[in-house]
């Protein structure tokens, strides 16, 4: 009897320590066809096209295509770039997640704060100049609360934005004509 119950402490002891392989974040909201409100994309749309007017960018326009993609992307909590998986024709991404109240604006003010690190002599190809791309046109985003997407605070409910643009920015050889300060 004692060296069962000692199996089981020990075996018990031992589940403990092995990290649960199974975990992934959690999605709490995996519906796909819930689409963004028209007053999400109201502040989709306006957030991204006040920062575009400052850089003399046009205003961009909601796609419904992107929108489904990019909720495809925010329904599996990957704090990650897509890679092109979501289309076969190329797009522009920009991802943003943190815990507590993120609003949209404070996303959309995430993928523009490396604005300071852009240099016209030295184009790099940032969050930023994705969003004031004169030559993107469309915008579709989406949201979702996860669980888990921080490994620092797995109990954490964590909001991920992802937006995609088309035609995609961050052209090599393009910023030029397409990023004005």
């Amino acid at each position: 009897m004692h060296s069962v119950s000692l199996f089981y402490i020990i075996v018990t002891f031992f589940v403990a320590l092995v990290p649960n392989v199974w975990a992934a974040p959690h999605h709490a909201f995996s519906d796909l066809s819930i689409r963004a409100t028209d007053r999400e994309i109201d502040a989709y749309l306006n957030t991204h096209n006040v920062i575009r007017a400052v850089h003399n960018a046009t205003s961009l326009d909601w796609s419904n295509s992107l929108a489904r993609r990019a909720r495809f992307w925010a329904s599996l909590c990957r704090l990650e770039h897509s890679g092109g998986v979501l289309s076969s024709e190329p797009y522009g991404e920009n991802i943003a997640a943190a815990s507590g109240d993120f609003p949209i604006d404070s996303a959309v003010a995430t993928f523009i704060s490396d604005e300071d690190q852009y240099d016209p002599a030295k184009p790099s190809y940032l969050r930023f100049t994705q969003v004031v791309w004169k030559s993107t046109t469309e915008l579709g985003c989406a949201s979702n609360q996860c669980m888990g997407l921080f490994k620092d605070q797995p109990l954490t409910p964590v909001t991920i934005y992802v937006c995609l643009y088309n035609p995609p920015g961050n052209v090599i050889g393009k910023a030029p004509e397409n990023v004005q300060n």
